[in-house]
């Protein structure tokens, strides 16, 4: 269990927000964790903008694997899948080095979180697909949902996916980022057919939201019952823009910079789930259980 891939189930779904803030939970407990994107297209740094995301969420300053491309090994320009946006640089992603790398973070932690390009079904080149990737290496999957619409549809075919490919779940993770009340202002207030428009948009977003949560939660409960179902707080990107101007000199520079708040009355709705802080401690005492019998 010393890697877990993280995937999400669908677009801007939140998993480099999430990744970034599970490692911050696992560093709390004391667990020595780092951060990896497999792949990192639209980028014309050196270094991941995921990656430096990551590092601002943990409030920490980037490592020496991410400047000496551990964490990422192959970064792309062009926004596109992997294997398109490698193509238009004349490389070639060579699974073997992807694997490389995250051998040589696991000699320095002990957990890595390994985030993927995309979605599972991403080419990473004319021949290998992302699943294809993740099904040789073997290891678990944490995969990120949330209550928009499509979700259901979405995560479902990534869990049947996982499930065909022998791949492990270990935890699903719901991201309460769109579970955020329509913002009524005085304006909207005051406004008859301006509150009605959001006060219905918020009604079809709280349903969906509702509807979503329980048919994931009855799936997974029904085939895949020794995961985890974990609550993802809302959080907020506030102080993470200057990221991709303090390039030379980056540095986190107030605690404020992170803002995160959690719905609890989602949390009570979801019946035996646990928070993600709950989910990074049980991950901690396994890994200290491990290294204790490993010992003995």
């Amino acid at each position: 269990m010393s890697v877990f891939f993280i995937t999400g189930a669908g677009p801007h779904i939140g998993k480099t927000y999430a990744t970034g803030y599970l490692g911050k939970q696992l560093m709390e407990q004391g667990v020595n964790v780092i951060t990896q994107k497999l792949v990192q297209t639209g980028c014309d740094r050196d270094i991941a903008t995921d990656i430096m995301i990551h590092r601002k969420i943990m409030q920490m300053p980037l490592q020496v694997v991410d400047k000496a491309s551990e964490s990422c090994p192959f970064v792309f320009p062009f926004s596109a899948s992997p294997s398109l946006a490698s193509q238009l640089q004349n490389v070639s992603i060579h699974p073997r080095r992807l694997a490389v790398a995250t051998k040589q973070l696991q000699l320095k932690h002990e957990l890595v979180l390994l985030e993927i390009e995309g979605g599972i079904m991403s080419p990473l080149n004319e021949s290998v697909l992302t699943i294809d990737y993740m099904a040789s290496q073997g290891h678990p999957v944490i995969v990120i949902t949330s209550g928009q619409a499509q979700s259901i549809d979405y995560t479902l075919l990534v869990l049947e996916t996982l499930a065909r490919r022998g791949l492990s779940l270990h935890a699903l993770v719901y991201n309460q980022w769109h579970d955020v009340d329509v913002e009524f202002t005085e304006q909207t207030l005051l406004d008859e057919n301006q509150y009605q428009q959001a006060f219905d948009e918020h009604d079809t977003g709280t349903k969906i939201a509702k509807h979503t949560r329980s048919v994931l939660w009855h799936y997974l409960t029904q085939h895949h019952p020794d995961a985890y179902w974990v609550e993802m707080p809302q959080v907020c990107d506030y102080g993470l823009d200057p990221i991709y101007k303090q390039w030379d000199e980056f540095e986190i520079t107030s605690q404020s910079d992170l803002n995160v708040t959690v719905n609890t009355h989602a949390l009570v709705q979801a019946g035996s789930s646990v928070s993600i802080e709950s989910y990074a401690k049980a991950i901690a005492d396994t890994l200290l259980y491990n290294g204790r019998a490993y010992r003995e």
